[in-house]
């Protein structure tokens, strides 16, 4: 089971699943002068709360708590941590881990009237008895921004290691393997990246699967800059493997 970063405390390292991170930046960057500032400071739930039934016994909810929102000008940031609820009880331990790597990995404060730090938005799946948490987080004041991908087994509400994902689609590892260098040969091949390279890099060490909210294959795999690019090294990429569409979170 991997995990993308090292959390503080024992709780987080039991529970938090395979992820993936991003650095690249976004299309244009959101000014940070603002005309209307707008704070929330207690934690509170967000109404857009969905529930969806998996296809085995399980009923899943996940709500998205605000922890933090500041609204300037036409923008708002907000640090959003997950609540899962299976079959009407929460996943505390879960819970609880996930909100603490967000707090730690992606902080957001309060500078003066502006919002500082890493804001986050949420995306989730489920098939038969896994649940996937797609973190986006980024940056207010730069074009930095972070994927991560947790998935859990429900029926144990612990860590679901990458091949139990795709053993809900029936898949190999060879077919979902196949079907990400699909799509990471198209992307690489129309933005002009290493193919070669991000092709090479199409394993378990750096691509994490995972269900997309209409309970399709998702991917996070790591897309790697050209030599004569003006950024290094590698970034990652999420697709849908049923269109190989570029995976994104609208918010």
């Amino acid at each position: 089971m991997k995990k993308t970063a090292i959390i503080s405390t024992a709780l987080c390292l039991s529970l938090l699943a395979a992820g993936c991170t991003s650095n690249e930046p976004t299309q244009g960057t959101e000014p940070s002068a603002t005309t209307e500032t707008s704070v929330t400071t207690e934690a509170e739930t967000s109404s857009e709360t969905t529930t969806e039934p998996a296809k085995a016994e399980h009923q899943v909810t996940v709500e998205e708590v605000v922890l933090l929102s500041s609204k300037e000008g036409a923008f708002e940031y907000k640090s959003v941590v997950p609540k899962i609820i299976v079959d009407g009880k929460e996943a505390t331990e879960i819970n609880e881990a996930l909100s603490n790597y967000i707090q730690q990995a992606y902080p957001l404060e309060m500078d003066g009237d502006h919002a500082s730090g890493m804001a986050t938005r949420l995306a989730w799946g489920v098939k038969d008895n896994i649940i996937s948490i797609v973190i986006y987080a980024s940056e207010t004041f730069t074009d930095y921004f972070n994927y991560d991908v947790f998935n859990y087994d429900l029926d144990t509400l612990k860590g679901a290691d990458d091949s139990a994902v795709i053993q809900c689609f029936g898949m190999t590892d060879e077919d979902f393997f196949s079907k990400t260098k699909d799509a990471v040969k198209d992307y690489c091949t129309k933005f002009q990246y290493d193919t070669e390279k991000s092709l090479a890099a199409v394993n378990y060490e750096k691509t994490t699967p995972f269900i997309t909210p209409d309970g399709n294959l998702g991917v996070a795999a790591s897309i790697v800059y050209p030599e004569d690019s003006q950024f290094s090294g590698d970034s990652t990429r999420c697709f849908d493997l049923s269109t190989k569409d570029v995976f994104s979170i609208k918010g």
